[in-house]
């Protein structure tokens, strides 16, 4: 039953498929054919004449023409050679940014002077600006008369001029100035080109446009009846592409009906969707070739075996759906890149460029595939053969239109006649094919399948053993990067301060033609809000283990730090009790995987504005101040365990470094892969593994341009071992100090003056904000907690006296575990509410 509905759409777009061709193509261009074409008599009687010969046309470009130009009969004695219309000027003259001049003279038909009927002169399609002047008057295109720009805004439209009753006489002139606007084509270049009355002119005009319009709605109808097949059937995927392809065809066809220009639409948005369109139309045919036809039988191969001197094994290589998928792919990423292009193209000249130098160019490879998948499959699919007839036949009105238009011979164009005639064979085949195509295609994929799966077996098993695993291998290196990704920080600058990053992992690996590497080097940097005032955290860790094992730890590690920072700010909160809660979480994430995993890691906040600089070392190199072209280790003796080393016991207590950095310093961090190097023994080649800290000290202290240069000159010293990171922080500028010693007087002000009037609350709230603001004066800390206990605000209480310990004794690193008093005191407080409440639930 489908497929007799298939045959019967099919002739039905064929039917109207000539009755386009007639009014198109036949009746537009019979003056191409004399035999063919009406005599003038008949054209008189019918109200239109053809003036598609017996143009003249000015050898030499002209300047746009004026009203003084046309009175004193410029250009009368000039050079002239005689042409016929349509067609392309570019070999004819050069404009050189002038305009074209074409001529022609004529008598009006007595016939004519009955009528009347108002005149209207159709001139084809020209590119681009015209200006048209009948017996010496300017005469305005009908509908489009307030085109007078230089943009292309017509150059696929007919143009249509009334003429001014008055203005015709018996012998008549026309005159046409052209100005280009494309280099490659010029001229009046396709359509008919008549002078008569104006209800024929239009008449022919709309009904070709109709006509039109109905053969390419038959093919939409067709396509939409293909998309219902494959809606029912899901594994036909050949019904969906060819019901796609069919309906971009019909819609790309819609698009150039000039209907459209009556919308009002700009030519840029008309021709971006005509385009749009266009760029569907070759995936979709490949898509349907590649789904419609067998695959390739072993009979194929052994017919181009044979054809090509017996290079079976090169031939199969060739013809390998893998390699034809691929190509494939190529070619639709190019067309998705084009159809992104022809939307954000800025002007009609772009997009012009990009379909003439990209668009038609990928139709060759295009072209070239639909050859790849139907070749192999003529030798025994009928259906191939039948398409590739099709193509070819195709192929050859396209060659006809081409040499026709170069001025080898003369042709009305077979391009259209040939594309409905393709289009019908194809529904033809496939309503021929419609019911036996399941069982076929199962058979013999089936055989195929079987066959190419034994032979790839015997061939290279032990090749691809090798093969899957070095891929899998690489595919879990690749998806660590992936995950690792979104915490690669990047480089900042501030007027007050620089932080650079640098990391080369020593682990390095290939996955899809690409250079990746892997391994546990963290360099971090990201920006935090603590009680209102930025800070900038800065990280360098280091995780156990090299490649994947490393790269997980830093990968867990870097996810505690950015979950850390998405923690809500609050007031009164300290950079030390940042630093500690961080410390806290990662100390009790490491710690759970009981010795597998340990970091070491520099955990520091620097504040540009005013130089304050807080850290803490769990066993990573010391960062190195630079100063005046020393470099000093940073508190050298303050050192923590490792994170995930177990502090139950230990003795050590948690203390946050703090310095303030002034104007020109440079703070060095780096993991032990600048220490840690392969060093030349002796006058021999030899190399052995050594730990040598004055090379990173004497290379830091030179205070290179860039962290690049920096390896660099290690690399001089010797060749890396291990996973190599920096990180370094400059200052430029404190010049915030001064504002900020000004603001802290005025809040110490505010907070005597609550002193003397017994506010304790307030003059907490002053002084508090005054140890945020300068975390170097540790007095003015204690002068808070006084105040705090004045007022009794327990909350300040904690956070100041836990801000107070850490930079001076110590938090013990065997409670870290445990909760702090105050949130002892907290938990206590919310469980007797809860079971206060849930006693009196009971009782009610």
């Amino acid at each position: 039953m489908y497929s007799k509905i298939i045959l019967f759409l099919s002739i039905s777009a064929f039917q109207s498929g000539c009755v386009k061709t007639e009014f198109s193509t036949f009746e537009t261009e019979n003056a191409l054919f004399e035999p063919s074409a009406k005599s003038p008599k008949d054209q008189n009687a019918l109200g239109e004449i053809d003036l598609a010969r017996s143009w003249e046309l000015y050898r030499f470009p002209v300047d746009e023409p004026s009203d003084s130009d046309l009175k004193t009969e410029s250009y009368e004695t000039g050079p002239w050679a005689e042409i016929d219309l349509p067609r392309n000027l570019r070999n004819e003259i050069d404009p050189k940014n002038g305009w074209v001049l074409l001529r022609r003279e004529f008598t009006e038909p007595d016939s004519f002077g009955s009528d009347p009927s108002s005149r209207t002169l159709s001139l084809g399609r020209i590119s681009d600006r015209a200006r048209v002047f009948w017996n010496g008057r300017e005469l305005d295109e009908e509908f489009f008369s307030s085109y007078k720009r230089e943009t292309p805004q017509g150059y696929d439209r007919h143009r249509m001029y009334s003429i001014p009753p008055e203005t015709v006489l018996r012998e008549n002139e026309i005159r046409i100035y052209l100005k280009p606007y494309f280099e490659y084509e010029f001229g009046i270049i396709s359509g008919t080109i008549h002078y008569g009355l104006s209800p024929r002119i239009w008449k022919r005009w709309v009904r070709s446009e109709i006509a039109g319009l109905l053969v390419f709605a038959s093919f939409s109808l067709i396509g939409s009846f293909f998309l219902f097949l494959f809606a029912r059937e899901k594994k036909e995927k050949e019904n969906l592409h060819f019901g796609i392809f069919l309906l971009s065809f019909s819609s790309y066809q819609i698009s150039l009906c000039e209907f459209k220009y009556f919308s009002g639409i700009g030519v840029l948005y008309l021709k971006k969707l005509e385009y749009s369109f266009l760029v569907l139309l070759f995936p979709t045919f490949c898509a349907f070739l590649e789904s419609f036809l067998s695959p390739v039988s072993e009979t194929g191969f052994r017919r181009f075996r044979t054809l090509l001197g017996g290079k079976g094994r090169e031939i199969r290589a060739v013809f390998r759906s893998k390699t034809r998928l691929r190509f494939r792919r190529i070619l639709e990423f190019s067309s998705l890149v084009f159809a992104a292009l022809f939307l954000f193209a800025p002007d009609v000249a772009f997009l012009d460029r990009i379909n003439r130098n990209g668009l038609q160019l990928s139709w060759i490879g295009y072209l070239l595939l639909s050859f790849w998948i139907v070749l192999p499959r003529a030798g025994k699919d009928r259906d191939a053969r039948r398409i590739l007839f099709g193509v070819l036949f195709l192929i050859s009105f396209v060659i006809v239109d081409v040499l026709a238009e170069r001025g080898n011979f003369r042709s009305f164009r077979l391009s259209g006649i040939g594309v409905v005639c393709f289009l019908f064979f194809l529904c033809l085949i496939l309503a021929n094919r419609f019911v036996q195509m399941r069982a076929k295609l199962g058979s013999w994929n089936a055989v195929l399948e079987k066959g190419i799966a034994t032979r790839t077996e015997e061939l290279t098993k032990s090749v691809q053993k090798i093969k899957a695993l070095k891929e899998q291998q690489d595919g879990d290196y690749f998806l660590i990067t992936l995950l690792f990704r979104p915490f690669l920080s990047s480089d900042l600058e501030t007027p007050e301060g620089k932080i650079e990053t640098h990391r080369k992992q020593y682990k390095r690996f290939q996955f899809k033609n690409r250079n990746y590497e892997i391994g546990g080097d963290v360099v971090f940097c990201e920006a935090v809000l603590i009680s209102g005032i930025p800070y900038r955290v800065v990280v360098n860790a280091d995780a156990m283990g090299k490649s994947i094992q490393g790269a997980s730890g830093a990968l867990i590690f870097c996810s505690i730090v950015k979950s850390f920072l998405q923690t809500p700010d609050y007031p009164d909160r300290s950079p030390e009790n940042w630093l500690f809660l961080l410390y806290k979480n990662l100390q009790a994430v490491f710690q759970s995987l009981d010795g597998s995993m340990f970091v070491s890691a520099v955990l520091a906040l620097v504040r540009f504005e005013t130089g304050d600089f807080f850290f803490l070392n769990c066993e990573h190199p010391h960062p190195l101040l630079v100063r005046d072209g020393n470099a000093i280790p940073l508190f050298p003796e303050e050192i923590l365990p490792k994170l995930g080393f177990p502090v139950y016991e230990t003795s050590l207590k948690l203390k946050i470094q703090y310095y303030s950095l002034e104007v020109g310093d440079t703070v060095l961090f780096g993991s032990d892969g600048r220490e840690d190097l392969y060093l030349p023994i002796g006058p021999s080649l030899e190399k052995q593994k050594d730990s040598v800290p004055e090379i990173f000290c004497e290379a830091a202290a030179s205070e290179p341009n860039t962290l690049s240069e920096l390896e660099a000159k290690l690399l001089q010293k010797g060749d890396l071992s291990d996973d190599l990171s920096f990180l370094r922080i400059r200052t430029k500028s404190t010049a915030q100090k001064e504002i900020l010693r000004n603001e802290i007087s005025c809040l110490l002000r505010s907070a005597k003056r609550a002193l003397q009037i017994g506010n304790y609350e307030e003059a907490c709230t002053w002084i508090t904000r005054t140890c945020l603001l300068d975390p170097s004066d540790l007095n003015r800390v204690r002068t808070a907690i006084k105040s705090a206990y004045r007022a009794k605000n327990k909350k300040r209480i904690r956070l100041l006296s836990e801000k107070l310990i850490l930079r001076t004794t110590g938090h013990p690193l065997s409670e870290i575990a445990l909760p702090s008093t105050w949130e002892k005191t907290e938990f206590s407080t919310n469980r007797n509410r809860r079971f206060e409440s849930e006693i009196q639930k009971k009782g009610a």
